[in-house]
Order: structure tokens, then C-alpha cells, then sequence
């Protein structure tokens, strides 16, 4: 860099040098105003302004550079090619034009270095081809280092005007511009000239024209600074020109904007219209408008359809009258389709108000219901809206039908029996009628429906309710209030006559077999009856009577019907004190366990006990298991009260000797709990006592109730170790089917056979001793209950009957007599453990 500073000192005329500067900086500022007209213009205009500003600077940088060289000092005499000089001007132009250019039209963020760089190539290629055409009496030597550093700074300097140009593009944004632009210039000028190197040498020759170094200066200034002024001068015209055609042209914007506003409003308008149309059209409703002189306004295509309108009657203006006469006189509307009948109608619109809305239900003559809606407007007329209502009062009609019906049976169900009762009860008020109210309860109906299934079951109920339509006035009317249970209720004028009649009909009618399809059976039912309004002047009440009389009748053997009487009220009342007591009972540990023996036939030992629960009641004394534990089953106390048992009798059994074991008889509901299994783990548990000890007796009917869950409970236990008896056999008609589905470890002979072993009829001994053998032929446990005589137990060892309980070896006891019946080593045994 000392080579430059050098050369700028020593080498070069300063007064040549301040001139060059003066004209590249003119030529700068001209570039660069041309440059942002360039950026405000558009398409060809803009390539003609980028052009302008490529000459214009590629001039400048030629003027600069060769004032500057007439400034330069080699020592020796210079010259210049033409034609590499002509070469370096166009060079300098078509560079710079393209570095303009290339910053213009790219919106890229490197536009700018690349344009900058473009113009740097411009300025060397220029200055390089300049010196190329130098001519002079030596030898022209480099130094790279300097070249490659005076292009970097053409190059980089470049790329900061651009960068300032794009940026701002005011007038101090163009100063700055235009002083960083000359300063590419200049900068890489005397950079390059510090690189270049003259040696002299008097053997050549220039042939180039020699002129004065300052004429020369002078009128390449001249020239540049003349063509550069006509460069600005035009940039200003053009910008004053540029002014008024802006405003010129934002004046025609704004009128294409104004009218480009008022096509978009009408395209809107007419969108919206389409719109509303196609809305209107597409409506489930049919619409009508009518004004204040009940003339057609508009009207869409439903309304049209519906009322089968023809063209003519659809254009505005058409008369109100008229669409109404077309309705009635072509029979669209149901009733009398003529003159006479349209005018009527019309005359009954007319009564509607025309200041409030207004609704009607009008009903074609094919059975649609059309539901018409008047809305007034403000100033007179009316908007009207038509809809087929059809579906929705059918559907509504479906759900009103189902929520008062029996979805099984179609009978009414308890919501509308009880709303006719009402009815049928004010009725009987006015006297001279009588209500029977008959409450219906199906005998075996739960025997169907658990062997059979539950499709069985309801074909059942189906052909129940036939059955009862059959048998039932039309004044009758027939429910079903859930499950088995069914009602009719009808008037009577001579009840006790009538009513009888009425029931016993039913129950005739449900005693003959039904047919079923795959399966023919037969069920019975139970009645009862009550009559208002002597037993009962509202539906609550009445009904409570039939319940109770029908309670009266399940109660004294099923297939029978009962009139209630007031001594039933008492029953119910005595029966709810009961569950009172029963429930205090349990609270206060007023039961307790009463133990029977069972007896091994061949030894004479006790082989176990049999756990039989009491009530001590503290008033009405002992109370047997017959009158509670109907109740307890009833009412589900039997559940908490089954568990007590469990878990009191293993308590007792764990003091006894291990070889002895403790019956318990289990309830149908304690099976429909799903804690069965759980208590008597947890009983097994913590008494300590050995599964196998442990027998539970089951009945006949408690496996009818539910088969599958009883048979799930012992078939858990039984894999615990647990062993099942099947109490009562004999005595009901599935006991065989049982022993195939179910393998019980042992057979309780009902004692209604043991007690006719010793019978005098013969008939009745022969088909005792053919149970009791049959029963031992299963190669099961026998016991054989009720023993009460000798004789009994001998032919019951004879028959091989493996057990005995009765009577006759020791009635129930309680746990405290349990130590007095064993033997007193075993007795010694319970009392060392």
C-alpha cells in the first residue's frame, strides 16, 4: 500500500487528480437518481432507466479514469489505442447497466452484493482494458497483490452504494449512495495504478497521438460533465413529469377504484339475491308473502308444490282469495270441495287477527297435517309459513303411545291404568256404577321363564294378554303393570255377582295350555279384586286393596281369586311389624341356633348336626322359622340374616370333635347375592373349620328360582372342598335333572316318605320304600329326615339308608346341650382343644 501512496504523490498531477474526483462524483449522483427512477418505474421504462444509468456511470468511470491517467506522470511519453479504448467505455456501460439491473429486479437478500459486485467487475474490466491501450516507450509490469486488492475494493464499495441506494431512497440516501460509489472508483483507480510498473525502454517506439496532457483533461471533462448534466437535467424533467402523471394516474385509480367499488356492490347484490333465492327455494317450509292488500308478494317453490299452484296464480300481485279458492275448489284441503265450501274458508281466515302472529293446523285431504304460521309486518300484510307436520304428530303420537303402552304386550302400562282410574273412579262417584278392579299374578310364570328362556317367556305374556282381550268387554281395560302381573278394570252395576263372573273367566282362560311352538305349557293365576268405591275412593288406594286381596290369594295356595276384605289391612299391617321386629331382631341378637343330630343308621353315632335358626321374640316368645323366614325371603333380610348363620354355626361347629360336620340351608335370594361365596370363605376362614365339614342343603325350589346362579355358587364352593345336599327329595318334578346337571354329595329323603314307610295303606308304603331305594341306588349320602319310630329307622337300615334325623333320636337344641349328646372322650377332646 505504500506503492499506492507513492504513486499518488509523486506520479500524478493533483490538479487532474480533484477533476477526475469532481467527475466521477457527478457522474455517481447521476447514476444513482437514475437508479431510483429506475426502481419507481415499471417494464420497459424501467430497463431504459437502468440503461441510462449504466452509460451514465460507465461514462463517468471512463471520463475519471482517463482524466486521471492525463494526470499520471510515468516519466516517459504515453499514447492510446482506439480501439481498446473504445472497448473499455462499452465494457464499463454493459457491466454497470447489468449490475443496476441485477439489484433491481431481484427481491432477494443478496441482490445487492450481487449487483455491487457486477459494477465492480464493470469499473476493473474498464480500468484494465483502459491500460491496455496504453502505449508507451517500455516495458508495463503488475504487482497481483495490489490488482486483486483494487477489485475487491470495486467491488466491496459497490455493494454499499447499492445497499444504501435500495434502502433509502431519499436525498441524503442518494448522497450517501453517490459518495461510496465514487469512492469505488476512485479507490480502485489508484490502487490499480500503485500495481502498474514502467520500465523505459529506448528501443520502442508509440505511434500515438500526442496532445497537450491538460487540453486533453479538459475537454473529456467537458464532454463528461456536458452529457452528465443532460442526464440530471432529464432526471429532474422526468421526475416533474413523473408528478403530474402520478397524480394523473392515482385520478384514474381512484375512478377505476370507484368504479370497481360499484361492480363489486352490484356483484353482491346480485350474489345475495342468488343466495336468498336458493335459500328460500331449498326451504322444508313453504313461504308466502302477502301485503297490506292481501296480494302475493313472493313465494318459494315448497308453496308452490304443496298446494299444487299453478304459473299463473304464482305471479305477483295475484289476489289472496284467489290461492285459497284454488285450494278447496280442487279438493287439496279436506271437507266439501266447492264454491261454498272456498267462500266459507275464506270467511274463517278472515276472523284471524292480523296484528298478532297466529297458528292453525289445516288437514289435506289425504290425511297430511299442514301447520300454518302467520307473522304480521310492519305497514300491513303478512308473511306465512307452511309446514307438513304430518311425521312429527305421528311420531309424537308414537311416543305418547309408548310411554302409556307395554312394549311387550301393546297392553297400557301402571301411568295410563292409574289416569283411567281416575276417570273411571269420578265416574262411580255420581253413583249407579261400580268399578271392579281386578290385580292379576301368574302362577309358574318364573319356572317358564327360567327353563325355557326368556323369548318363551314373553310369547308367554303375549298370548297371556290375548287371552284377556278375549275375555274382557270392550268397556274393559286391560294392563300390564311389569313382569307377571297384569290388571282390568271395568264397570259393574251388581260387583259381587259380576266380578266373580269376570275372574273367574280369567281364570279358566289362563288354566288351559299354551301353546308356545316348540314347547307347550301351562300356568294358572291368582286374583284379586276390589271394587270401588267401597273399598276405595282414589286409584292409590283401590289398588293397594287388589294387591292385598291378590296377597290373600297367592297365600292360600295359588289358582284362586280373593275379594278384599278390611281383616286384610290388618294381615298387611300385622306382616310390616313383623319385618319391623324381624329387622330390630337382627340388630339386637334376639335368633339364635337350634342344632338336630344326623345319626349314622349303621353305628349309632352322631356323624353331624343340622344348624335350625329360632327367634326369641320379647313378646310374642319363640317364633318358629315357618312364620319369618317367608317373610325374611320377601323382604331380603334373609341375605344378612343367612350370613349370620354362616359364620355363628362354623363358630360352633370349630369347638366340636373334626369328624363331625354342619349342615346350613341356604335361600334362594342368599344365591341371587353375589356374596354367597365370599361369606362362607370368610366363615370357613375364621372359625378354622375344614371345608369338608362344612354341607349346604339346598332346595328344589331354590334351584328353580335360578339354576345357573346356584349351580355357579356350589360349583365355586365345590372346588373349595365344600359339600351340597339336595334337601326335600322327592317331593318335586325336576329332582332327576337336577343330580344329572349337578353332582351333590348327598340325597335328603323328604320325611313325607319316611312317614309313610310305616303306613297302613300299602299303595303308599310300596312307593315310600321305591323313593328311599331309589334314592340309595345313586351311590350318594342318603339321609332320610323326620324319623320318629322304630320300626321307621329299621326298614330304613334295611334299604341301606346311610343317615337318620328325627324325632326319635333327639329334637333341635341348643348349642349349649350339643357337649351332653357326644361321647365324653369326644367330649374330653372339645374340652382339651
Amino acid at each position: 500500500m505504500f506503492r499506492v501512496f507513492t504513486c499518488l504523490t509523486a506520479e500524478h498531477d493533483w490538479r487532474l487528480v480533484v477533476l477526475a474526483g469532481l467527475v466521477c462524483f457527478a457522474a455517481s449522483i447521476v447514476a444513482i437518481s437514475i437508479f431510483h427512477r429506475a426502481i419507481a418505474s415499471r417494464a420497459w421504462t424501467r430497463l431504459t432507466w437502468i440503461a441510462i444509468a449504466g452509460a451514465s456511470i460507465g461514462y463517468g468511470i471512463w471520463a475519471t479514469h482517463f482524466v486521471a491517467m492525463l494526470a499520471y506522470e510515468p516519466g516517459v511519453s504515453t499514447g492510446y489505442g482506439i480501439a481498446l479504448t473504445a472497448l473499455s467505455l462499452v465494457a464499463a456501460m454493459i457491466l454497470t447497466s447489468g449490475g443496476f439491473g441485477v439489484a433491481v429486479s431481484n427481491s432477494g437478500r443478496w441482490r445487492a452484493a450481487a449487483g455491487g459486485g457486477i459494477i465492480g467487475a464493470g469499473i476493473a474490466s474498464m480500468h484494465y482494458l483502459g491500460m491496455w491501450a496504453l502505449e508507451v516507450p517500455g516495458r508495463v509490469s503488475w504487482s497481483p497483490g495490489l490488482v486483486l486488492i483494487s477489485i475487491g475494493l470495486g467491488m466491496v464499495l459497490g455493494y454499499a452504494a447499492l445497499a444504501v441506494a435500495l434502502s433509502r431512497k431519499n436525498k441524503w440516501g442518494a448522497l450517501a449512495a453517490a459518495l461510496l460509489l465514487t469512492l469505488a472508483i476512485v479507490s480502485h483507480h489508484f490502487t490499480a495504478m500503485g500495481a502498474v510498473q514502467i520500465v523505459p525502454d529506448p528501443t520502442l517506439n508509440s505511434d500515438a497521438l500526442s496532445l497537450s496532457p491538460a487540453f486533453l483533461a479538459v475537454a473529456i471533462a467537458g464532454v463528461a460533465l456536458s452529457v452528465l448534466g443532460m442526464s440530471f437535467v432529464g432526471v429532474l424533467a422526468d421526475r416533474r413529469l413523473a408528478t403530474r402523471t402520478s397524480r394523473f394516474e392515482e385520478i384514474i385509480s381512484e375512478l377505476s377504484l370507484a368504479r370497481q367499488q360499484v361492480e363489486d356492490s352490484q356483484k353482491e347484490i346480485q350474489d345475495q339475491t342468488i343466495r336468498l333465492d336458493t335459500a328460500i327455494n331449498n326451504m322444508v317450509e313453504g313461504l308466502c308473502m302477502f301485503d297490506a292488500e292481501k296480494r302475493l308478494v313472493v313465494c318459494n317453490k315448497r308453496y308452490a308444490l304443496l298446494y299444487r299452484l299453478p304459473p299463473e296464480l304464482l305471479r305477483t300481485g295475484t289476489p289472496h282469495a284467489d290461492i285459497i279458492r284454488h285450494r278447496v275448489v280442487n279438493g287439496i284441503l279436506k271437507g266439501d270441495a266447492n264454491e261454498g265450501a272456498a267462500k266459507q274458508f275464506i270467511s274463517k281466515l278472515a276472523t284471524l287477527p292480523f296484528d298478532a302472529v297466529s297458528s292453525r293446523i289445516d288437514e289435506f285431504a289425504d290425511g297430511r297435517l299442514i301447520c300454518v304460521t302467520r307473522q304480521p309486518m310492519v305497514g300491513g300484510g303478512w308473511v306465512a309459513t307452511h309446514l307438513d307436520v304430518t311425521e312429527q304428530r305421528q311420531s309424537e303420537a308414537k311416543i305418547t303411545h309408548m310411554a302409556q303402552h307395554d312394549a311387550l304386550t301393546d297392553l297400557p302400562n301402571r301411568v295410563l291404568l292409574r289416569e283411567r282410574m281416575e276417570h273411571a273412579i269420578a265416574v262411580t262417584r255420581n253413583g249407579g256404577l261400580d268399578l271392579a278392579v281386578l290385580m292379576l299374578d301368574l302362577d309358574r310364570f318364573k319356572e317358564v321363564n327360567d327353563t325355557l328362556g326368556h323369548p318363551a317367556g314373553d310369547s308367554l305374556l303375549r298370548a297371556v294378554a290375548a287371552r284377556l282381550r278375549e275375555c274382557t268387554a270392550e268397556t274393559a281395560l286391560i294392563a300390564r303393570l311389569g313382569g307377571d302381573e297384569f290388571a282390568v278394570i271395568d264397570y259393574v252395576t251388581n260387583p259381587a255377582v259380576e266380578a266373580a263372573t269376570l275372574a273367574e273367566k280369567i281364570r279358566k282362560a289362563l288354566c288351559e295350555p299354551f301353546d308356545l311352538g316348540d314347547h307347550r305349557v301351562t300356568v294358572g293365576t291368582s286374583i284379586g279384586i276390589a271394587i270401588a268405591p267401597r273399598d276405595g275412593n282414589d286409584s292409590d288406594v283401590i289398588m293397594k286393596s287388589a294387591d292385598l286381596a291378590l296377597y290373600s290369594a297367592k297365600s292360600g295356595g295359588r289358582g284362586a281369586f280373593r275379594f278384599f276384605e278390611p281383616e286384610l289391612d290388618e294381615i298387611m299391617h300385622t306382616r310390616r311389624n313383623l319385618e319391623r321386629d324381624m329387622r330390630a331382631a337382627l340388630a339386637g341378637h334376639q335368633f339364635e341356633l337350634y342344632y338336630q343330630p344326623f345319626v349314622n343308621t349303621a353305628t349309632g353315632k352322631t356323624s353331624g348336626f343340622e344348624a335350625l335358626l329360632r327367634w326369641h321374640h320379647p313378646q310374642r316368645g319363640l317364633v318358629m322359622p315357618g312364620e319369618f323366614i317367608p317373610l325374611a325371603e320377601e323382604t331380603g333380610l334373609i341375605v344378612p340374616l343367612g350370613e349370620w348363620v354362616l359364620r355363628t354355626a362354623c363358630a360352633e361347629a370349630a369347638k366340636w370333635p373334626l369328624d363331625l360336620s354342619i349342615a346350613i340351608n341356604l335361600s334362594p335370594a342368599q344365591f341371587r347375592s353375589k356374596e354367597l361365596v365370599p361369606v362362607v370363605v370368610g366363615a370357613l376362614a375364621s372359625s378354622g373349620v375344614a371345608p369338608h365339614r362344612l354341607e349346604l342343603e339346598v332346595t328344589e325350589t331354590a334351584i328353580m328360582h335360578d339354576s345357573e346362579a346356584v349351580f355357579a355358587a356350589l360349583g365355586q364352593l365345590r372346588q373349595l372342598g365344600v359339600r351340597s345336599a339336595l334337601d326335600d327329595f322327592g317331593t318335586g318334578y325336576s329332582s332327576l335333572s337336577f343330580l344329572q346337571r349337578f353332582p351333590f354329595d348327598k340325597i335328603k329323603i323328604d320325611r313325607s316318605f319316611v312317614s309313610e314307610l310305616t303306613s297302613a295303606k300299602a299303595e303308599a308304603h310300596h312307593l315310600a320304600r321305591a323313593v328311599v331305594r331309589f334314592a340309595v341306588s345313586l351311590s350318594k349320602t342318603t339321609t332320610a329326615e323326620g324319623v320318629e319310630t322304630k320300626e321307621q329307622l329299621d326298614i330304613l337300615r334295611e334299604e341301606g339308608c346311610a343317615e337318620t334325623q328325627g324325632y326319635y333320636f333327639s329334637r333341635p337344641v341348643p348349642a349349649s346341650s350339643i357337649a351332653k349328646m357326644l361321647p365324653r372322650d369326644a367330649g374330653a377332646a372339645v374340652c382339651a382343644a
